[in-house]
């Protein structure tokens, strides 16, 4: 897994979170000038975060460092709904409906991916884990 050619660019989800920035990025354009430094802000960062902190993971040497870098990035995620949610309760966007199922489903790919890695530290601190 890390000496692949193509490492973290060939993971999925990977590929929909720089998506999902680039969605977030137009969708939040229609938040108002007064969130330029709150709401858009925070949400823009939290979205950046996540395919981020998935690619510096993978840079890590050990599967456990990777998977805390998921786990941040799960949390990224998390904030990105949260943050969703607000935007449509202040009035400022349409209840995002389409765009927070993707976002659970993103979780859940995420979810399996620091089961598997998270699984692959197991058998690595039992002397068994070969990258």
């Amino acid at each position: 897994m890390f000496g692949e050619e193509l490492g973290f660019r060939q993971l999925e989800v990977w590929q929909e979170g720089k998506s999902l920035v680039v969605d977030i990025y137009r969708l939040s354009e229609a938040l108002p000038k007064s969130e330029d430094f709150g709401l858009k802000s925070q949400l823009r960062r939290a979205a950046v975060s996540f395919p981020c902190n998935i690619a510096e993971g993978y840079g890590r040497k050990t599967p456990a460092n990777y998977a805390q870098f998921l786990r941040v990035a799960k949390g990224s995620l998390n904030e990105i709904e949260t943050l969703l949610e607000l935007c449509s309760e202040l009035g400022y966007l349409e209840q995002p409906t389409l765009l927070l199922a993707r976002i659970a489903k993103l979780g859940s790919k995420l979810t399996n991916l620091i089961n598997s890695i998270s699984t692959s530290t197991v058998r690595e601190e039992n002397g068994e884990y070969e990258p």
